[in-house]
């Protein structure tokens, strides 16, 4: 069975790769790239197609710019990051992208351009772009793809994700001095959120601890959160504790005086992020939810590079902003990074804050 699966993935492999150099082929005898012209365009599609919750957070600011621009300004996007959009008023719509989805109600909204982020090259990608038939195809190191319009070239180990974004920005005629995250939030999940924290009584400093990313060898491990949270507990005043994070791993945990929701969702981490004090992270989703209120936070990296590319996650989705620490372990897995490594960033924070209320 096992040998069976595999040949059936190498299979489809094959052929998706054989129809990805058919779309291709097809665009071969497209004119030579025109100058992109901005006054041609009014409404713009925005691709967020993996779902991925710290890149939809990076977008909203690009998507902030160009609606201040006067374009109109949608995104297609998974379900995950369609939830975290919800309410954002500088948006005409939010699409919820499906693999294999009709393309009926894309095509019937009359996009004049499609800007695609990413720097994968799938047929899956490529097929959805050739179908929609927009007049301007954009994207990044793709200038071998005549299927793209314009190609914008930018692969740079050094720069913060959010210059990649800065870079349409430009392109469209905008500013990008002040480029900052937008999160609308959820009223429903607010309310579950104070209502969670008011179980804690008065408090002088609230900490909300994420332990876990969508990456294993990111993770903290159960001892570090324990470590931790008797740390917190020992500071010389009161500390409430939330965990952040899907509610049966948390549950799993079996950590004593911490709080959590017990049917939590990506708009809960939002609202805890928002009224916490302090946030202590090893995801770069939650890093970013942080940013678009500027909280403190420490925020722990590993040193693993980035599939599509190769560059260094830790330098391109560093923090970023004034109030957060970074901490980049030189341990393969985040989880083997000894506690003391952490816990002088955390306390120093955890101290100032408390001082300044005084």
């Amino acid at each position: 069975m096992r040998i069976l699966k595999q040949l059936t993935r190498k299979k489809n492999a094959f052929f998706r790769d054989i129809k990805f150099n058919l779309i291709n082929h097809r665009y071969r005898n497209k004119p030579e790239r025109a100058p992109f012209d901005p006054s041609l365009i009014r409404h713009v599609l925005l691709l967020r197609l993996d779902d991925k919750v710290g890149d939809m957070v990076v977008t909203t600011g690009c998507a902030r710019l160009l609606a201040d621009r006067g374009f109109k300004v949608s995104v297609l996007t998974g379900p995950t990051c369609q939830k975290i959009l919800a309410g954002l008023e500088f948006l005409q719509k939010v699409y919820l992208y499906q693999p294999r989805m009709s393309l009926t109600q894309l095509k019937a909204a009359g996009f004049d351009a499609v800007v695609d982020f990413d720097d994968v090259k799938s047929y899956e990608r490529f097929k959805l772009l050739s179908e929609l038939r927009l007049p301007c195809v954009i994207g990044f190191n793709k200038e071998q793809y005549k299927l793209y319009d314009h190609s914008i070239n930018f692969l740079d180990a050094n720069s913060h994700i959010s210059q990649r974004y800065k870079q349409v920005v430009k392109l469209f005629g905008g500013p990008d001095e002040h480029y900052r995250y937008y999160l609308p939030g959820c009223l429903k999940e607010r309310e579950k959120v104070s209502e969670l924290l008011a179980k804690a009584g008065e408090t002088q400093l609230c900490v909300a601890i994420n332990p876990f990313t969508a990456s294993t060898d990111k993770d903290f491990c159960r001892h570090q959160v324990e470590a931790l949270v008797e740390r917190l507990h020992n500071l010389p005043y009161r500390v409430s504790i939330v965990m952040v994070g899907r509610s049966e791993k948390i549950r799993q945990l079996e950590l004593d005086m911490v709080l959590y929701l017990t049917d939590s969702n990506i708009n809960s981490a939002v609202e805890v992020v928002r009224h916490c004090d302090l946030v202590i992270t090893p995801d770069t989703s939650i890093v970013h939810i942080a940013r678009a209120f500027d909280k403190p936070m420490v925020a722990v990296y590993n040193k693993r590079k980035l599939k599509d590319t190769g560059l260094p996650g830790y330098l391109i989705w560093a923090p970023g902003y004034e109030n957060a620490r970074q901490i980049v372990c030189e341990e393969k897995n985040v989880a083997d990074m000894k506690i003391e490594a952490l816990w002088p960033e955390i306390k120093a924070l955890a101290d100032r804050l408390v001082a300044a209320r005084k």
